[in-house]
């Protein structure tokens, strides 16, 4: 067993419940399939599916060489309301030092 090549095809995990996983994505990893680098096989879509045994749907994106928290919504419905606050900036993020909270005002 490869442990290490076990490594290159895992997400961490910093939140999951019934409806959101939120992944901490490393700087250089796509988050779905893209024209930018048609010869890439891992992408963050596809490891966070792999790790919750479900589909998964981004809510928004990092580009690539940024990390950083990346936000999953396991069905299509949650993903487009939440999609919906970000873009109309009904998420509003606080916090400082090393935490950073997000509401969103989705009602």
């Amino acid at each position: 067993m490869n442990i290490e090549s076990d490594n290159v095809n895992q997400v961490e995990i910093i939140y999951e419940d019934e409806f959101l996983v939120a992944i901490n994505k490393e700087a250089g990893l796509l988050v779905h399939r893209s024209w930018l680098d048609k010869a890439e096989t891992r992408f963050a879509l596809q490891l966070t599916r792999d790790a919750v045994g479900c589909h998964v749907f981004p809510v928004h994106r990092l580009d690539r060489p940024t990390s950083g928290v990346l936000l999953f919504a396991k069905s299509a419905d949650v993903a487009r309301t939440l999609t919906e606050a970000f873009t109309t900036r009904k998420v509003t993020i606080f916090g400082g030092g090393t935490r950073l909270y997000a509401r969103a005002r989705i009602c």
